[in-house]
């Protein structure tokens, strides 16, 4: 059995810098817990989200944890140009260690953010 965490970064009245700061910490905890992932949505436009660009925040984990795997859920694919995305994901996976599991969602359909 795995366990794993999926997460929004939501607006809490909290200064942003200090959130991102304690969200990281939380995310170096849940490493040294032994959760096996970590997996962070992507919203725009809504209190839900203070990372608009997941693969930052997982970008900054990645060099705070050794063995909890990170990705996306999901990577809005519209919203990126491809070549982009694709150094981008190649980049994170690199700075991961090759832990990265990318979530992708081709379609915005319903999509009022």
């Amino acid at each position: 059995m795995q366990f794993g965490i999926t997460d929004h970064v939501d607006a809490s009245g909290i200064a942003p810098g200090e959130q991102l700061e304690q969200r990281l910490r939380l995310v170096e905890l849940y490493d040294r817990l032994g959760f096996d992932r970590y997996m962070l949505t992507e919203h725009h436009g809504t209190p839900l989200s203070l990372v608009p660009s997941p693969h930052l925040l997982l970008a900054a984990a990645s060099q705070r944890t050794s063995r909890i795997r990170l990705g996306t859920l999901v990577t809005l694919l519209p919203l990126y140009n491809p070549l982009r995305l694709i150094e981008e994901v190649g980049v994170l996976d690199m700075l991961s260690g090759g832990r990265l599991e990318l979530g992708m969602a081709t379609l915005l359909e319903g999509f009022t953010e």
